[in-house]
């Protein structure tokens, strides 16, 4: 699918409590975590916005010119107020989305995603469900979700996998995901939330020469 077609979504504006520092600006073999999940959906998508928050001064310093940086509307609601906030500024009905803490995302996810929407065409969000556990900031968005995603931010209604249930989201698994070319997705879908989960992912990368799936 063309790249024009599609926006990268970044959500990075949370407040890494359990990391106990930004986990976005961790460094993983010399760059940025955020620097490696920017890398991974470039090729796939046109334009790369991170849902900054709070946190939009700092990235805007990195100076890197592969995203630009936004602020959410409805400030210190969670991850479902940095999507609303990315797709009202999105130009495009699909998007590719990931948390700022899967540093072992690949290119191949992304483009695996994008592969099940054209199986998919009428989901308005399509996520992966591996190893039992749903992943719904690592996925598809179509843009007609956010008069359904507003409401949710103003009634308090913020319960991410509630509104997944609400808008009819489409659930993925391994099997689905490895057809439509992604490899090892139970391994690309790690996340960081804690000082030892970032260690195992370093330690992930350094051993495979910056591939996580070596």
């Amino acid at each position: 699918m063309e790249v024009s077609k599609w926006t990268g979504i970044i959500l990075a504006g949370g407040q890494s409590s359990r990391m106990g520092t930004n986990k976005a600006l961790l460094e993983l073999n010399g760059s940025s975590v955020l620097t490696h999940i920017a890398e991974a959906i470039r090729p796939a998508v046109s334009r790369i916005i991170v849902s900054a928050g709070p946190n939009e001064a700092i990235y805007s310093l990195m100076g890197d010119e592969r995203f630009e940086c936004i602020q959410d509307d409805y400030p210190g609601k969670g991850p479902l107020a940095g999507l609303h906030a990315a797709l009202k500024a999105s130009s495009t009905d699909w998007n590719l989305v990931s948390a700022c803490d899967m540093p072992l995302l690949q290119t191949s996810f992304f483009d695996g995603l994008k592969k099940l929407t054209e199986q998919y065409p009428t989901s308005s969000a399509i996520v992966p469900c591996v190893e039992g556990r749903i992943h719904p900031l690592a996925g598809v968005y179509h843009r007609r979700i956010l008069p359904e995603l507003e409401q949710c931010l103003i009634h308090e209604r913020l319960r991410v996998t509630r509104w997944l249930e609400q808008i009819g989201c489409r659930y993925v698994e391994t099997a689905e995901l490895e057809q439509a070319g992604v490899l090892r997705p139970e391994l690309q879908l790690s996340n960081m939330n804690t000082p030892e989960e970032f260690e195992h992912v370093r330690l992930r990368l350094h051993g495979s020469g910056g591939s996580p799936s070596a």
